[in-house]
């Protein structure tokens, strides 16, 4: 057989063998970049919506609306409420469109004992939305792991309407967003 590849025209090689089981196997090798007949080659493709729904399993997303300036809200969240976000650069998100590059901050606070992930993403850089399905959301918080119920996320949003930086909190279903993509780092 032969195939035009990377380095041009060059042979593919077909090795029939049979295993100690008795059953006949075919394979085929390049003879430039030359293997062992019994070395098997596997392709992997990741299946992207797969990987998103298993980042948004047990997951629940809260949007929240606030003219507030990122840190001072997050502060007064801290403050309030007892977390303990903090600025984490390496999730920072960054997304390019138009040839320009777009950094959305995130914060982090880990519950170890309770193996739950809280992020507080930015939604707004400059002109940009990290998830344009939801433009009149200021700050999306995301509670990651299986220890809280609903009724445990209701209580935090009833928590954060009484803070005096909040205007609106609202739960957000992630099966309906479009560009949920933009949240996993």
């Amino acid at each position: 057989m032969k195939d035009k590849g990377i380095a041009g025209e060059h042979q593919l090689k077909v090795v029939k063998y049979t295993s100690t089981s008795g059953n006949q196997y075919t394979q085929q090798y390049d003879s430039i970049y030359p293997q062992s007949p019994y070395m098997s080659v596997l392709k992997l493709k990741l299946d992207q919506d797969q990987l998103v729904e298993d980042f948004f399993d047990a997951t629940y997303l809260v949007g929240l609306v606030s003219s507030a300036r990122d840190f001072q809200l997050v502060w007064q969240i801290n403050r309030e409420l007892g977390y303990n976000f903090r600025v984490n650069n390496s999730l920072e998100v960054n997304l390019a469109k138009n040839n320009r590059q777009f950094f959305f901050t995130v914060y982090e606070f880990q519950e170890h004992t309770k193996s739950v992930s809280h992020y507080f993403y930015n939604n707004h850089c400059q002109a940009e939305f990290l998830l344009p399905d939801l433009k009149n959301i200021d700050y999306l918080w995301l509670v990651k792991g299986n220890y809280y119920q609903k009724s445990d996320i209701i209580k935090l949003v009833d928590q954060l309407r009484k803070l005096g930086l909040i205007q609106l909190v609202t739960i957000v279903e992630t099966k309906e967003l479009k560009h949920k993509m933009n949240l996993i780092f």
